[in-house]
């Protein structure tokens, strides 16, 4: 079993870290200075929404392990067959077609596997990555 963290953009990760400090702050200004009851319902959305944004920023990686590739991020999680990977593309833009993006970069790889399947990664060791799935599956193609 071979752990491939995600790479981090600077960006990214800036607007995800001032959700989580910002996201409370309105309810925690309002339950101080307000003699109102606490309202539970958006305290309750307002959590679950953190607890989203934190496992995101905590727990985003790749694992190979035997002929599966399993990708986690935060609540996103799944797996591919590494057999049925078709092509490996670098995607660098900003602008990603994948509709599934369980990175924290801009800079990573759009996986093609199935018949029309594709998720956009971002693995911090890009070169290791790519070779464990080639030798695993040396008919990937990689662009």
């Amino acid at each position: 079993m071979t752990v491939f963290n995600s790479a981090k953009n600077i960006y990214t990760l800036a607007i995800l870290w001032v959700l989580v400090i910002m996201l409370p702050v309105p309810f925690i200004y309002a339950t101080l200075f307000s003699e109102e009851a606490i309202e539970i319902v958006p305290l309750i959305v307002i959590l679950l929404i953190e607890v989203f944004f934190l496992s995101m920023l905590l727990d985003t990686k790749y694992i190979v392990d035997g002929n599966l590739l399993h990708y986690r991020s935060g609540p996103i999680r799944g797996k591919i067959d590494i057999l049925k990977i078709r092509k490996i593309e670098e995607n660098n833009s900003f602008i990603k077609t994948s509709t599934l993006k369980p990175g924290l970069s801009n800079k990573g790889f759009t996986i093609h596997y199935n018949a029309y399947d594709d998720i956009f990664i971002s693995p911090e060791r890009k070169e290791d990555f790519v070779k464990t799935l080639v030798a695993i599956n040396p008919q990937i193609e990689v662009c």
